[in-house]
């Protein structure tokens, strides 16, 4: 029989632990002489991800902005049923009430890092266009949205470069929206349209490489996706389950989870690898219109309305792996 050596032209590493994240690197092949066991690193990321139980908000809530991951994040606004002002911040353990945006709102936007968000836009006795900029201590006013709605879709990296898309409004509730405006740190310019106008559509990436799915179209909910390159919206492959309920996050256009939704009440999650959709672990608990943000390997869900309910405090903590170490068997 050949050995290993005569075929690979070199023999087996041989390690007393396996390697850490800065060493792996996906295809290797090694002995791990302390547990006996060959081994084999493959592919990690979003499929082998699972969600977590995390610690319970201050506020029930639904409907509100997000921003961060399960380490570092921040909610902002929200219902039921009237808007609020009430903000707090995740250290990845539990959640603290910090400084309230300066306008009551639910259904409000927001994208960004726990220490640099943007709230956009919502709903408090009227459809607003006002915008804040959270900067990990305090919110500040900036500059309006140009077109006043709610339930749109947001993406963006900070609360100095963002964009807000779809949504509805002002009445009639059947105006489905498909502007999409880029904020730059001062102003809010708009840009290309959605092909498909709508509302409580899923975002996710940054404002070159964005992503959004679902939605409610004006009638039942859509599975469309269409990915945003800096410049236009192209329509690309749908979503496995139709839904509503803006629960997405993800860096980029090319790695996002979309889990939840109304569909009606689900806990189903989906991560795009920028080519189809696979559905992976589901959330604990189905639910809608709650608040999503982070990386397709690190991300954090919160709130929203499960069955019977019109918010909640209840947390769900989203990690994947980027590498997966299996142990190589004979069967």
């Amino acid at each position: 029989m050949a050995e290993y050596k005569g075929i690979k032209g070199f023999q087996v590493q041989t390690r007393t632990d396996d390697p850490s994240p800065t060493e792996a690197q996906t295809g290797d092949f090694y002995y791990n002489s302390s547990t006996g066991q060959f081994k084999t690193i493959g592919t990690g990321g979003a499929p082998i991800g699972s969600w977590s139980s995390g610690g319970a908000m201050n506020t029930t809530r639904a409907q509100t902005m997000a921003g961060g991951n399960s380490t570092a994040a921040v909610v902002g606004g929200g219902g039921p049923p009237a808007g609020g002002t009430q903000s707090e911040t995740y250290n990845g353990t539990s959640w603290t009430e910090v400084n309230e945006l300066n306008n009551s709102t639910r259904l409000n936007a927001g994208s960004g890092a726990y220490n640099s968000a943007l709230s956009i836009a919502g709903y408090t006795t009227t459809y607003i266009a006002k915008a804040e900029s959270w900067n990990g201590t305090s919110w500040t006013e900036i500059s309006d949205v140009n077109v006043s709605r709610l339930q749109g879709g947001s993406a963006g990296a900070s609360a100095t470069s963002g964009m807000f898309f779809a949504g509805e409004g002002p009445p009639p509730w059947t105006t489905h929206r498909d502007k999409t405006e880029i904020w730059n740190g001062s102003s809010w310019t708009e840009v290309n349209e959605l092909n498909t106008g709508r509302t409580q559509i899923a975002g996710a990436g940054i404002t070159t490489s964005a992503l959004g799915a679902g939605g409610h179209p004006g009638s039942g909910y859509t599975a469309d996706v269409e990915l945003w390159d800096g410049t236009s919206w192209t329509e690309t492959t749908n979503l496995n389950t139709s839904r509503e309920g803006r629960m997405g996050f993800g860096a980029v256009n090319t790695a996002a989870i979309i889990s939840g939704g109304r569909s009606p009440y689900t806990g189903n999650t989906e991560s795009w690898d920028g080519t189809s959709w696979t559905e992976i672990a589901d959330l604990a608990t189905g639910r809608y219109n709650g608040s999503a943000s982070g990386s397709s390997t690190n991300g954090i869900l919160q709130g929203g309305s499960t069955s019977g309910t019109s918010g909640s405090t209840t947390t769900e903590e989203w990690n994947a792996a980027e590498f997966e170490i299996k142990t190589v068997t004979t069967s």
